[in-house]
């Protein structure tokens, strides 16, 4: 249950230290104490418990060894394992320098003997807290720069993408703004660090931010940062990605999705090369590159009020267009070879073959998913395929249907579909587009053209209607 929801806990607001001590007198001692010292503080008599109450603001863990339930020890298996960034500091009976030491090794800050002396003890808490602090910017500081020394592959055995590539080299040493379109799965990511690695800013950070991942509020916070106090549940000040990419790259993905209320304060940005963060009065400088992306129409966006046409010009100074695999087929044989390699060396095992019949089935599918669906299939099929090698059979049991050609979802051809009822038609499109869209109803619903509770109905009806019609889909036979 507590892995289950601790997913939820890592964005919920949470206090930044937590006490876990069974003993009620020192824990009610600690905890005004640490209340008096400024700290935002939660307690309880339970390891796992206190496991629960540990999210996104938690900095530091003060643990009793012996509790019921889970005892320290397993809270700090947990904390490695789950919140690496969160310092633990352990409560120890002065006889017992073993459990001290087993606790350091696996993962203690420090430890305090009790009867401890609070001085002591806070003493050890602000050192904690600065260590969380430093291991969580570092942990930050990761995620977002990548490994920017490596330059990232790209397959470009078609004449659509050597163009795109010769583009790419060239406005890389401007400092244009350059706005990457192309359908879902196309690779647009791909590009922008290509194009940040040939770029005088290689040895800068590459930042990325997905527009629609984040709600508004914390979307605003991501990008521009937030200064302690800003709102509630800003518990310390945060650097934003705008901050972070400074000296390189701001790779806005699915730009497209960005809220409204957000696009008047990016356009500020752009123009001024300058922000403050949010609940901040210091003006910050801005410098980045800005590479964007996007599948949407923005005509139809702007027409509908939903982006500024003014932020929309910022943004497309350099348009590059990439265009759907099954418009450059040619590179799905070595597409294919690039994906496995990094399958077998992600597994540490020997890169797997595909036949030549299953290569003329890769060939043939209409790919709607483009290369990330090519991915999906590929990483699917090498897990029961056999003797080294993908067959025919292999891609059949995950719909490529290859020469018999039943359904080609996708493809640039006639798909065949004469003659089925419509409403198979539609489950059919429906189904496909979730899947490619990775469960993602709302994009799903703007792919198709249709709105969000339609993608609801649709799959209601099909719940309720079982799974014949969409066996009978792909029967040779039709209803």
């Amino acid at each position: 249950m507590l892995l289950q929801e601790q997913a939820v806990s890592r964005h919920r607001q949470s206090a930044e230290l937590i006490i876990a001590e069974d003993d009620e007198a020192s824990r009610h001692l600690l905890e005004l104490l640490a209340r008096q010292r400024g700290y935002s503080v939660e307690s309880t008599v339970a390891g796992e418990e206190a496991m629960k109450m540990v999210g996104i603001d938690t900095r530091v863990v003060v643990l009793d060894l012996e509790m019921p339930g889970w005892d320290g020890f397993r809270c700090l298996e947990y904390l490695r394992d789950r919140h690496p960034a969160v310092s633990a500091i352990v409560l120890t009976a002065s006889d017992q320098a073993a459990s001290a030491v087993k606790a350091l090794k696996l993962g203690a800050l420090d430890y305090v003997t009790k009867p401890f002396d609070p001085e002591d003890l806070f003493r050890a808490l602000r050192t904690a807290f600065e260590m969380s602090r430093v291991r969580e910017e570092n942990r930050e500081l990761r995620d977002s720069i990548g490994d920017s020394s490596v330059r990232p592959g790209v397959v470009a055995d078609s004449k659509k993408m050597r163009v795109i590539l010769e583009r790419v080299r060239k406005v890389a040493r401007l400092e244009s703004s350059v706005l990457l379109t192309g359908e879902s799965g196309v690779g647009k990511g791909l590009v922008a660090r290509l194009l940040h690695s040939m770029s005088p800013r290689a040895s800068g950070p590459f930042i990325t931010v997905s527009c629609p991942a984040l709600p508004r509020e914390l979307l605003e916070s991501e990008l521009f940062g937030h200064e302690k106090g800003a709102f509630t549940g800003a518990l310390r000040k945060r650097i934003g990605k705008i901050e972070a990419a400074a000296g390189g790259t701001l790779f806005l993905d699915e730009i497209g999705d960005l809220p409204i209320e957000l696009q008047p304060k990016l356009l500020n940005v752009l123009q001024d090369r300058q922000f403050q963060r949010v609940g901040g009065e210091e003006t910050i400088r801005a410098d980045f590159r800005l590479v964007s992306a996007t599948n949407i129409d923005f005509a139809e966006r702007i027409a509908s009020g939903l982006f500024r046409e003014d932020l929309f010009f910022r943004l497309n100074v350099v348009p590059i267009e990439i265009p759907p695999l099954r418009a450059r087929k040619e590179e799905i044989e070595g597409l294919a070879k690039s994906i496995l390699e990094r399958i077998a060396a992600q597994r540490a095992e020997k890169v797997l073959r595909v036949s030549k019949g299953a290569m003329n089935s890769l060939r043939m599918h209409g790919w709607p998913g483009n290369v990330r669906e090519l991915e999906n299939v590929l990483e699917r099929a090498s897990v029961f395929c056999e003797g080294g090698e993908i067959d025919e059979e292999d891609l059949e049991d995950l719909g490529i249907l290859g020469k018999s050609g039943r359904v080609e979802s996708g493809s640039a051809g006639p798909l065949g579909l004469a003659g089925y009822p419509l409403a198979v038609i539609e489950a059919r499109a429906v189904l496909e587009t979730l899947e490619m869209c990775g469960g993602n109803k709302a994009k799903a619903a703007r792919l198709l053209g249709i709105t969000e509770r339609s993608i609801y109905n649709h799959l209601r009806r099909l719940e309720s209607e079982g799974t014949a019609k969409e066996e009978n889909f792909q029967a040779d036979g039709k209803s």
